[in-house]
C-alpha cells in the first residue's frame, strides 16, 4: 500500500456512494490502512447531504475499531475567485476539506479562468487540498498552479477514481507528477472511494509512480502521523 490514512472517501450521505461509515471503517482495517477522512460532497452538488450532516460530524469518535477517521468534505470550487459551497466557519470545524471542480456545478470555463480559481483558492486557509485536477474537462496550467500550491503549502490530489473514470487522465496524472518531481512538491494520493472495497487501493497510481520513479517521500499521505501533525498545525495557525 503507498499510503497508511486515504484523504478521499464517500459514505452513503453522497447518494451516488454505497457504503456507511462502519463498511468504511472494516475495509480500512481490511486493506491495512490506520485511517481515512471522511469527505461527502457539499452544498450545491445534487447528490450531497445536508449542511447539518457535516455539522454533525462531531457525533463521530476520532477513533472507530481502532481506524483513525477525519472529519472532512469535498467542497466545490464554484467560482474564478476560487470560492467554495461552504463558509469559512464551517469549513474550521474539519479536520481536513478537499475542493474540486464538478460539472454539476460548474462548467465550460477556458484554461486561463481554471487557473485563476485554482490559484485563489489557494488562499484560503481552510481548504487543504484540491480534488482530481487531472482532469481533461477543466483544463489549467499546470507548472503555473504546482509552483502555486508550493507556495501556500497546498496539495494537489494524485486520485485513483479519475483515472478509471476520465479519458486522458493517466497522461496528465504523468504531467502533474512529473512537475511535482520537477519542482519538489508533495502530493496526496488517494482512491475516492464510493465503495468501500476500494478504500486505500491506488493500483494505476503505484504504476505510474514505479514507471516515473516518483520519490515516496513526496507523498503527503503516505504516514498517518505526517497527516496529523499538519492538521494540528494548520488548526492552530487558523484559529490564532
Amino acid at each position: 500500500m503507498l499510503i497508511e490514512i486515504d484523504l478521499h472517501t464517500h459514505s452513503v450521505a453522497s447518494t451516488h456512494a454505497y457504503s456507511t461509515v462502519k463498511e468504511l471503517v472494516q475495509s480500512a482495517k481490511e486493506n491495512t490502512l490506520k485511517g481515512f477522512a471522511l469527505t461527502d460532497h457539499t452544498g450545491v452538488m445534487p447528490d450531497a447531504p445536508h449542511l447539518w450532516h457535516f455539522h454533525n460530524l462531531r457525533c463521530l469518535p476520532p477513533e472507530i475499531d481502532g481506524i483513525r477517521v477525519l472529519k472532512g468534505a469535498e467542497a466545490n470550487i464554484i467560482d474564478t475567485g476560487g470560492n467554495v459551497d461552504m463558509t469559512q466557519r464551517d469549513l474550521a470545524d474539519l479536520d481536513w476539506v478537499i475542493a474540486s471542480f464538478h460539472i454539476h456545478v460548474i462548467d465550460g470555463l477556458t484554461s486561463g479562468e481554471y487557473t485563476d480559481a485554482y490559484i485563489n483558492l489557494a488562499e484560503n486557509p481552510f481548504v487543504d487540498a484540491v480534488g482530481h485536477p487531472a482532469c481533461s474537462r477543466f483544463p489549467f496550467d499546470y507548472e503555473k498552479v504546482v509552483k502555486v500550491y508550493k507556495q501556500y503549502g497546498k496539495f494537489l490530489e494524485i486520485n485513483e477514481s479519475n483515472m478509471n473514470a476520465r479519458a486522458g487522465a493517466q497522461e496528465l496524472t504523468e504531467h502533474l507528477l512529473r512537475l511535482c518531481m520537477q519542482f519538489d512538491v508533495p502530493v496526496v494520493v488517494s482512491s475516492d472511494c464510493h465503495f468501500c472495497d476500494s478504500i486505500g487501493k491506488t493500483p494505476k497510481i503505484e504504476g505510474i509512480m514505479r514507471k516515473l520513479k516518483f520519490p515516496y517521500e513526496l507523498i503527503f499521505n503516505r504516514k498517518m502521523e505526517t497527516v496529523l501533525e499538519y492538521i494540528a498545525k494548520r488548526k492552530k495557525s487558523t484559529n490564532e
